[in-house]
């Protein structure tokens, strides 16, 4: 809220008023009191340029005087008064009453000053969506193939069958829809009877994002990078930016898609014109300001959402500040558990893709933002941050933090409000729930009003939902200090950031981040390029080192098993060993979306490359010998190996999955296939023909 100078001085004169200024009878002693009670009405909004109406009612009215001060520096005489607001905020309108014996009272009520609401609201992708009047949520679990439909008054759930590992979900008046990555499908339904339909992408593909209108519905794709448009009567597919994953629908119908994992230059979002036929990519620059106890420079990266504002003019991007920038081989600055992630509100232009003046929002103590979601009016941001189970209300117009939710459960996923705006709904993912929190009153320490299950059953063994947590989680001081670092800010859903860290620090060096899909957890031998982990258990050591955290571990077990290639951490901590089983859980790769070329395997063989990249699992890492190869690529920024001791050589990353882990090489220095074949020693001297059919075939894996 703003208030003036002046409105403070005039709240701290509420009820109040001097005996002195009372009329005194003959005896000299108090007469009757001529007091008056300002009541300053209910709270209201109105339009930026339009007249707002203020009337203060009151005992003793009639005889008073009454000031306003309406909170932007305006101070109106009258009872009833019309102010017109030039600014957007949140106000603190404040109206006092004098009675004829000098008597003060004072009351106040909050005043919305916002831009003119779109008519056409603008929509958004997520992972739970409310019906237009309230009275469904809608929320999708990945591990579950339905969608869950829990009723607004009643609390109860149903689960409607859908399709393979959905993603997101998305309403349209009477239609709700879910995208399915795994499935590559899209299913339709009847919000009123859960009567469905299945929609094939062309093509294929991994849906990621969709959202809808008037019975279109358009959706975002991974592999290949695509925008799918399905109409009432023509499907149409046009190609997008690398690894797209927010969209967002405008008033206007243009389209706003966020690129999930960035490139070196910066962030991505590409608008798209209504149709289909128009694209501009805009970037959210690099960060180089430095860092401080409040900022971390770097590259805005995983930007997993965009949502419009209520009027349609501006786009919100919640992400994290990757500080790729920071390390002892690049910058001379250590990477710290404080200066590696910070999560970030980013604002741009709708109309011009620029960002806007007020810049971005940093978070302290936060690692990543994941989530955002508008109130009604616009005067209220509400930013989820996965890791440490939180949310930040932000005063969307100054920016400054107006409240915090707290504790909201392991690995809350999704925001949306009710129509209305005072009932605020968490999806809280690996908690298995949906909570309701009434928002009318920040000022307060907010629990949940209501929770509900939006699963009937577990889809998932106990420990590997117990590691699955821990995994995601950075609220607890065993893993990180202060809530920046947790495995999936660095390896989301168990994949990679698309970033290249600078861990000289740590005995390392330049260090490409690998996807751990596939790998099985040890299942395709030691874990990093420097083959420096043997088991799972050994993240002890990052939770103890870089991440800042106590770790999981008793002292007498760090004691026995601190070393990372030494005695075993294996059964010494129920919460290590969960991780493990989760993390080896992890045994499906993305299918690849390109065809293996007829000549391909034969030209892999020729150049030698199962000669390291053998096996079902295109590798020859092993566990039992710990078999390294230096192929040409080793730098002076490759560091070391286990903090001290050189490094010899690289333990042969798998080749499955390829198409979707860019950048290549320990060191990210590959942009692509081509340039990371073309940089092995052994691929110097293959033609351009030979490195075309042996990058396709890899690409096919």
């Amino acid at each position: 809220m703003r208030a003036t100078p002046l409105a403070l001085l005039l709240l701290g004169c509420k009820g109040g008023g001097a005996d002195s200024a009372r009329p005194r009878d003959d005896s000299g002693g108090p007469g009757p009191s001529l007091a008056c009670t300002a009541i300053a009405g209910p709270d209201q909004s109105v339009v930026l340029g339009q007249p707002l109406s203020l009337t203060a009612d009151g005992d003793g009215a009639e005889r008073a005087t009454w000031i306003w001060d309406l909170g932007d520096g305006t101070v109106i005489e009258g009872q009833a008064v019309q102010h017109v607001y030039t600014e957007p905020g949140v106000y603190t309108a404040v109206v006092q009453c004098t009675s004829p014996d000098g008597q003060r009272s004072s009351d106040a009520t909050r005043v919305i000053a916002h831009p003119a609401l779109s008519e056409i609201p603008p929509r958004w992708s997520a992972t739970i969506a409310v019906s237009d009047d309230g009275r469904q949520i809608f929320v999708v679990n990945p591990e579950s193939p339905a969608l869950s439909v829990i009723d607004a008054d009643s609390r109860a759930l149903q689960e409607w069958p859908a399709c393979a590992g959905p993603r997101a979900v998305a309403n349209d008046g009477d239609a709700v829809a879910v995208a399915c990555e795994a499935a590559g499908q899209i299913a339709v339904f009847d919000r009123h009877s859960g009567a469905s339909r299945l929609l094939d992408l062309p093509g294929g593909g991994r849906p990621q994002g969709l959202v809808g209108r008037d019975g279109q519905w358009w959706v975002s794709v991974a592999d290949p990078p695509q925008l799918v448009h399905f109409g009432p009567d023509s499907v149409r597919s046009v190609p997008t930016l690398h690894d797209p994953r927010g969209i967002a629908l405008l008033p206007d119908g243009r389209l706003a898609l966020s690129r999930n994992r960035s490139p070196d230059g910066g962030g991505q979002l590409a608008l798209i014109s209504a149709d289909l036929d128009e694209q501009t990519v805009f970037t959210l620059g690099l960060d180089g300001g430095g860092d401080s106890d409040t900022t971390t420079g770097g590259l805005p990266n995983l930007l997993e959402q965009v949502v419009p504002s209520p009027d349609g003019r501006s786009l919100y991007l919640p992400f994290a500040h990757s500080n790729s920038l920071r390390g002892s081989y690049l910058s001379g600055q250590p990477l710290t558990h404080d200066s590696t992630v910070r999560a970030v509100l980013g604002t741009m232009d709708a109309e011009t893709g620029e960002e806007t003046p007020a810049g971005r929002k940093q978070f302290d103590e936060r690692g990543r933002a994941n989530a955002v979601a508008p109130s009604p009016l616009g005067e209220r941001l509400y930013v989820l941050h996965t890791g440490t189970r939180t949310i930040s209300v932000l005063d969307t117009w100054s920016g400054d933090l107006a409240g915090s939710i707290l504790d909201v459960g392991h690995a809350p996923t999704g925001l949306a409000l009710s129509p209305d705006g005072d009932t605020l709904y968490v999806q809280v993912w690996l908690d298995r729930s949906l909570r309701a929190y009434d928002v009318r009153d920040l000022s307060r320490v907010l629990s949940p009003t209501w929770t509900a299950p939006t699963l009937t059953e577990e889809p998932l063994s106990e420990t590997i939902l117990a590691g699955k947590r821990i995994f995601w989680d950075a609220a607890d001081k065993r893993i990180t200090r202060a809530g920046y670092i947790s495995c999936a800010n660095c390896h989301p859903d168990g994949d990679h950031d698309g970033r290249t860290w600078d861990f000289s620090d740590r005995g390392e060096g330049l260090r490409n981040t690998p996807s751990l899909l596939g790998r099985a957890g040890m299942g395709m031998g030691p874990v990093h390029w420097s083959a420096n982990f043997d088991e799972i258990q050994d993240f002890e050591n990052d939770m103890r080192g870089p991440f800042g955290g106590t770790g999981f571990l008793s002292d007498a077990d760090w004691a026995e098993s601190g070393s990372s290639l030494g005695a075993t951490k294996a059964g010494r901590s129920a919460e290590l060993d969960a991780l493990a089983a989760y993390v080896s859980s992890l045994t499906e790769t993305p299918p690849s979306p390109w065809p293996e070329p007829a000549d391909g395997r034969a030209a892999f063989e020729d150049a030698g490359c199962a000669t390291c990249h053998s096996g079902p699992a295109f590798t020859d890492s092993d566990l039992g010998s710990f078999l390294r190869h230096d192929v040409g690529t080793l730098t002076e920024a490759s560091g070391q190996r286990l903090g001290a001791g050189p490094l010899d050589g690289l333990d042969t990353p798998t080749l499955l999955g390829s198409h979707a882990t860019a950048p290549y090489l320990h060191d990210g220095s590959a942009p692509t296939l081509e340039a990371a074949i073309r940089a092995h020693d052994s691929g110097s001297a293959l033609s351009d023909e030979a490195l075309a059919r042996i990058a396709a075939y890899v690409r096919a894996l």
